[in-house]
């Protein structure tokens, strides 16, 4: 059995046979990915990837990061794929008004990917757009910078009222939740930070208070505030009222992984190149 029968036969029951992947109407899939894998299965996922997307990872610096960007977007086209029918290397991306990634199939499911460290999420949606982020929770120089530049006054109020040992844990969920939206909207960081205002006290359910020009939007999303691993913090943003969140948790993913392990057989020196068909297409920013 060769390396890429392997990796077919091991992702083909994903495709074809997973209730995982049984996307229904007003339901996001919110999937749950482990970036620090074994180097085989890193080339593997590597061997996923578009000519753009590994060019680009090789241009990363630091190893760890190089890495970890591989294995999340090697896994999302292993996602995508379970939804799409494709084979992972054969899905596509286009960049989107704003410039958010998205399927070049107009039919294809909405999706979003965020990772932080060892962690990401991918969230997918049959028809609504979506966004995703995560942060590993960590000391950082000044949270009175950080809300300066990323909140709005009434936030920065909000902010300054959290007990000290409970603030750090507010500027991330503050941050992360202001991300999703402006993940969901596809703007990016072309609308201002402090256009709209978002609850970020901690057990305080994720809720827009006030978006500039906007009236209705603080009722037209579901939104979540999630905790997907510990020491992180994450936020989910859906443009649908009333959307299901479902989790899918990276037991799921990790058995498609195995069986793509299971698939290889030979070993490459250390440090001879993985192997893999030149392919043309965008990479998945």
């Amino acid at each position: 059995m060769t390396a890429r029968h392997g990796i077919d036969s091991g992702i083909a029951a994903f495709r074809h046979g997973g209730a995982a992947c049984l996307l229904r109407d007003g339901e996001v899939h919110v999937w749950t990915l482990q970036l620090d894998l074994e180097r085989e299965t890193q080339e593997r996922l590597e061997s996923l990837l578009s000519d753009a997307e590994v060019v680009r990872a090789r241009r990363f610096e630091a190893a760890a990061y190089r890495r970890r960007w591989v294995a999340a977007h090697g896994l999302l086209r292993v996602v995508l794929s379970g939804y799409t029918g494709q084979r992972p290397e054969d899905v596509a991306f286009e960049d989107g008004p704003g410039g958010k990634p998205r399927l070049a199939d107009p039919e294809g499911p909405r999706f979003n990917l965020t990772h932080a460290d060892g962690l990401a999420l991918v969230a997918v949606s049959r028809t609504h757009e979506v966004g995703v982020d995560v942060e590993r929770v960590r000391e950082i120089g000044s949270l009175r910078a950080l809300a300066d530049h990323c909140f709005s006054p009434a936030e920065r109020l909000a902010l300054e009222a959290v007990a000290g040992p409970q603030r750090l844990q507010a500027a991330f969920a503050g941050w992360t939740r202001k991300e999703a939206f402006l993940k969901v909207l596809g703007e990016g960081l072309a609308r201002p930070l402090d256009s709209f205002d978002v609850t970020l006290v901690p057990g305080e359910p994720f809720r827009l208070l006030r978006v500039d020009d906007a009236a209705d939007a603080p009722g037209r999303y579901t939104l979540r505030a999630v905790r997907p691993a510990p020491g992180y913090i994450g936020a989910v943003a859906v443009d649908a009222r009333g959307a299901e969140i479902r989790w899918r948790p990276w037991e799921l993913l990790a058995a498609v992984v195995q069986s793509m392990d299971a698939g290889r057989t030979g070993r490459r020196e250390a440090g001879e190149p993985a192997r893999r068909e030149p392919r043309r297409g965008r990479e998945c920013a």
